[in-house]
């Protein structure tokens, strides 16, 4: 009998001790998803997802402790592949994006684009060879633009630099500004660096619409906030503060300021919002019951998802701009219709039409990644969006533009957006 137990005992250990060496344990830490542990660990989600299944669809949490594949085979792999990134070219890997791929390389997406034009960023294939540079057989010229400006006569397009308006690009190809607009298809006048205007005639538009000034900004759909008569005061977040330094600066007790923000650690996120005194909030009644129940997204999904909420991420802090969608300022639509194009997703440009598109979603079913929609104008209205980066039991943490503040993450529990929040859509469907 003892030596059947002993014996039982051994193949136990033996059976531990082998996936103990296939298998590696993963502590998450402050800004990781699902998707950067992978890519760390040259692993897929997938792989994850199998070892740690309770982790699918659910909130990555600060120190939650992740089983992470350690097959040798797949090492020796890894280890025996050549550099990834070759002189001026890159293999792809399991589980990059343009996105991704890009921000390692320290170039834009756009670029990334221009210097490989018959490439479909959504269909990267493992084994790939993209340029990271623009293909020197094409730079007879030492200028980038110089090859699509050269000869302006026979130039079907322009490559817009910096300072540069459509009414400067009109006059440089002795165009009229209607013809230019025309061309283009443009319903408004803001153009980016590195974008494509095209010089002759394709599509076109009803030339009955005259811009006359090109550096006109559009008006914003969510330029009107709502004074906060809730009583409820927030902070926003700054670089190098702590929960006891905001806590000092309230003169509240470290414990007051946890239980008012429940899932906040000691590490904060410069952008986030801290609740300081809870407001009176309003029971708004919004009609979910002919909503159909969603499915939880793909693991494809919620990889996109992760790299969306990366980009918008990455723009924490930048001042708030009526009719901006650039780098240079956002409004709440043009922080959504910028971060969704990285991924190659067009969305409308005003948040009452991208309440429109998708799938419209109860809140209890809400998933990172899909839109939040609000309305701060006193109207009854949509007028502002935000895109979800967490859910967690009754809150949903979502990052967007807001007048005040520019790009920061906020709570649908803050008394000010809870009584004014009107519904969530997907646009990350199956």
């Amino acid at each position: 009998m003892r030596f059947v137990t002993f014996i039982t005992f051994s193949l136990f250990l033996f059976s531990v001790t082998v996936f103990s060496q296939k298998t590696i344990k993963h502590t998450v830490v402050q800004g990781e998803s699902i998707y950067s542990i992978a890519k760390k660990y040259n692993v897929t989600e997938s792989d994850i997802y199998e070892l740690n299944p309770k982790s699918k669809g659910a909130i990555l949490q600060l120190n939650t402790v992740l089983i992470i594949p350690n097959d040798k085979k797949n090492k020796s792999k890894s280890v025996d592949k050549p550099s990834k990134k070759t002189s001026d070219v890159y293999e792809i890997q399991s589980g990059d994006s343009f996105y991704s791929i890009a921000k390692n390389n320290n170039i834009t997406v756009k670029e990334l684009k221009k210097f490989n034009p018959g490439v479909n960023p959504n269909k990267l294939q493992i084994g790939d060879i993209i340029n990271l540079k623009k293909n020197k057989k094409s730079n007879s010229s030492n200028s980038e633009s110089s090859q699509d400006n050269t000869n302006q006569s026979n130039s079907e397009y322009h490559i817009v630099s910096k300072g540069e308006t459509l009414s400067k690009i009109a006059k440089k190809y002795n165009l009229k500004l209607n013809e230019l607009i025309a061309f283009n298809n443009f319903t408004d006048s803001n153009i980016q660096i590195g974008q494509k205007v095209y010089l002759k005639k394709g599509s076109v538009l009803n030339n009955d619409k005259t811009i006359e000034n090109t550096d006109i900004t559009v008006v914003s759909d969510d330029d009107i906030e709502e004074a906060d008569d809730s009583g409820e005061i927030t902070h926003l977040v700054l670089k190098g503060e702590t929960l006891s330094s905001v806590a000092r600066l309230y003169n509240m007790k470290l414990g007051q300021i946890k239980e008012l923000n429940p899932r906040v650690g000691d590490n904060l996120s410069i952008g986030h919002k801290l609740i300081i005194k809870k407001g009176k909030v309003a029971t708004v009644i919004v009609e979910e019951d002919s909503i159909e129940e969603a499915a939880p997204m793909s693991d494809e999904n919620l990889s996109k998802a992760d790299q969306l909420i990366a980009i918008a991420s990455e723009n924490i802090g930048t001042r708030y701009r009526g009719g901006g969608k650039t780098q240079g300022g956002f409004d709440c639509s043009g922080l959504m219709c910028y971060t969704f194009e990285q991924l190659e997703i067009n969305l409308p440009r005003n948040s009452a039409s991208q309440s429109e598109i998708g799938k419209k979603i109860k809140r209890k079913n809400a998933q990172k990644g899909d839109l939040i929609f609000f309305t701060t104008n006193g109207r009854g209205t949509i007028n502002h969006v935000g895109m979800i980066t967490e859910v967690y039991d009754d809150d949903i943490k979502f990052i967007h533009s807001s007048v005040s503040s520019g790009v920061i993450i906020s709570s649908i529990n803050e008394a000010y957006y809870s009584k004014r929040f009107k519904k969530v859509v997907r646009v990350l469907n199956d």
